[in-house]
């Protein structure tokens, strides 16, 4: 299986259109939050299961603010990640992500790309489309794809 990642894209839809073409096929999109609006436009364009979480900036969006994903023999906890205090630290998503039984955490807030561990979980942050930080300043995305023993493997993309 397939996902793309993206989050922080604040009501800007030519980087997402961007992405899904380029990596088409794929099985699965998340959104991380603060998308601001749209998410029936990727639906369309992406012809997948589109799953979004509410964002700090999503005011008077329907969307979940953390939700349990199914990839494969995975599970993927996605949530922004402002109520977890990711800008001081992962340690508390990870944990939630792992009370929630997935193995997977997804998250967005940061505007800054991120793979890593913790308690067993990958953490993986695909930084932002619209408003990149952290020294690169390009806008990221990522690609997990899940490997054919049961594990997975990511990639942190960047477009132009």
């Amino acid at each position: 299986m397939k996902a793309v990642i993206v989050s922080d894209t604040h009501g800007r839809f030519g980087g997402i259109q961007q992405v899904i073409e380029a990596e088409k096929p794929f099985d699965l999109f998340l959104h991380a939050g603060d998308i601001q609006g749209g998410a029936c436009r990727i639906e369309e364009w992406a012809e997948v299961p589109v799953y979004v979480a509410k964002g700090n900036c999503d005011y008077g969006e329907d969307y979940s603010e953390e939700q349990v994903v199914p990839f494969g023999s995975h599970k993927i906890f996605l949530t922004h990640g402002h109520r977890y205090g990711v800008k001081l630290g992962i340690e508390t998503l990870a944990m939630a992500a792992k009370n929630q039984g997935a193995d997977i955490a997804v998250y967005g807030h940061t505007h800054i790309s991120l793979a890593d561990e913790r308690y067993g979980v990958t953490v993986l942050n695909p930084g932002s489309l619209s408003e990149p930080r952290g020294g690169l300043y390009r806008p990221t995305y990522i690609v997990l794809e899940t490997e054919p023993f049961g594990g997975v493997k990511w990639e942190i993309k960047f477009i132009e």
